[in-house]
């Protein structure tokens, strides 16, 4: 595939396709670009999924929820989809899936095999979605593989030279974040921005990118150490992948306060913000862990979970 005047040059990655979840709405729109822009500049498929509640539609699904019975209003819905999101991203390669079941378990199905899986999201309703089981939150709690939750705000869609951020805390699960950061930012030809987040005060409950409670000085030096652990985890991954040096543009960044505060300040600029979190099992609110679940509800930006690998499901 050849680059275009508004998007990086591909640089082909061997990973599975990105998952979009549509349903027509306006986040989704916004969701459905921003995922074949990622498709995009990965060199990968983007399979744009609409999903309908089997118990909405009165069919009998079969065992795995698909139903190859074609559906007169579902299919021209996600063709039409498709064709549009190719006009948007020209080159992109697009795959079409109907699904009859919940949103939440028909995308985390899909999401075994995937790179990326995404859905929109609104901003001003993620309080109610979230009271009454978001698709968002449960992808983000279950899927397989990375969740890019995309919020209806009006210059998502637009390709802009914008930095990958990343909140880092030296934890294994930040450092899977950072490295999915790194690829992201490599893929798209996008500068990386590394960001670390200390306070002298008592650390966050549950999940934190500050840093446990010293002596202030103490406290900044040891942030200071996180941030250069960070960056040589970058540099290392970019070696072990046999990119050239240099050809990733990083920036490291600490700043004293909350790391909520922090991380939503640095990402007022992104392309997206890229946060870990530590499954646990129960409910999703809980186990994505304060930072990210606060993140996910309230950034300027894409927000991109990472999960552990071996949180429970």
């Amino acid at each position: 595939m050849s680059a275009t005047g508004d998007l990086p040059t591909t640089r082909r990655s061997t990973a599975g396709p990105v998952v979009v979840g549509y349903d027509a709405s306006e986040a989704a729109e916004t969701a459905l670009a921003w995922a074949g822009r990622e498709a995009r500049t990965r060199g990968t498929a983007l399979q744009v999924v609409y999903v309908r509640d089997a118990h909405d539609t009165g069919l009998a699904v079969r065992p795995g929820g698909r139903e190859d019975a074609p559906d007169a209003g579902a299919w021209p819905v996600v063709e039409e989809a498709a064709a549009r999101v190719r006009d948007i991203v020209p080159g992109v390669e697009t795959e079409t899936f109907v699904e009859y079941a919940s949103p939440g378990a028909a995308l985390v199905a899909m999401s075994r095999g995937a790179s990326l899986v995404a859905v929109g999201s609104t901003p001003h309703r993620a309080l109610v979605e979230e009271l009454r089981g978001s698709v968002a939150l449960q992808l983000a709690a279950h899927a397989h593989c990375p969740v890019g939750i995309v919020p209806a705000l009006p210059d998502v869609r637009l390709p802009a030279e914008r930095p990958v951020v990343v909140g880092y805390d030296g934890s294994p699960s930040a450092a899977r974040a950072l490295l999915h950061a790194a690829d992201a930012a490599w893929f798209g030809a996008l500068a990386l921005r590394v960001v670390v987040a200390w306070s002298p005060g008592p650390a966050e409950w549950v999940e934190s990118f500050a840093l446990a409670t010293l002596p202030r000085d103490a406290t900044e030096e040891a942030a200071e150490r996180t941030l250069a652990d960070g960056l040589e985890r970058v540099r290392a991954h970019g070696e072990a992948q046999g990119r050239r040096p240099g050809s990733l543009m990083v920036e490291g960044v600490v700043q004293e306060g909350r790391a909520v505060d922090v991380l939503h300040r640095e990402a007022t600029d992104a392309d997206r913000l890229v946060v870990g979190t530590r499954g646990r099992g129960g409910f999703a609110a809980l186990l994505l862990g304060s930072v990210s679940h606060t993140m996910i509800r309230t950034a300027p930006c894409p927000v991109v979970v990472v999960r552990d690998e071996g949180a429970p499901e």
